[in-house]
């Protein structure tokens, strides 16, 4: 999602990596996970482990997802493409501007 609008901002990394420092994954481990999803993880098989998941795991994907793209702040076309797509193809609860504004808002009050 960070580099689907076409460039990959520093800020987009840090909220990637903040919240995998935030789920207790390491700093050398979140290197190397960030490495392995960048080099080795086919597409396909990401969206098969997020459609596996359960539903709270999958809001919480989405959440995160929607926090990557806001967090250059602006909500590229791109990005909301591959939201759409994402939605329909792992079976992520359906989203509108609303609900992205909601978490966009939650994510905010508990950054604070």
């Amino acid at each position: 999602m960070a580099e689907i609008d076409g460039k990959t901002d520093s800020i987009e990394l840090e909220v990637i990596y903040s919240q995998m420092s935030r789920l207790g994954i390491g700093h050398e481990d979140i290197l190397t996970l960030t490495e392995n999803a960048i080099l080795d993880m086919d597409p396909h098989m990401a969206m098969n482990v997020v459609a596996e998941m359960t539903l709270v795991q999958k809001q919480y994907v989405q959440a995160l997802l929607v926090v990557i793209m806001a967090s250059d702040g602006k909500i590229h076309e791109r990005e909301m493409t591959m939201l759409r797509m994402l939605t329909m193809m792992c079976g992520l609860p359906p989203i509108n501007m609303n609900d992205i504004n909601a978490t966009l808002q939650t994510f905010r009050s508990r950054a604070i």
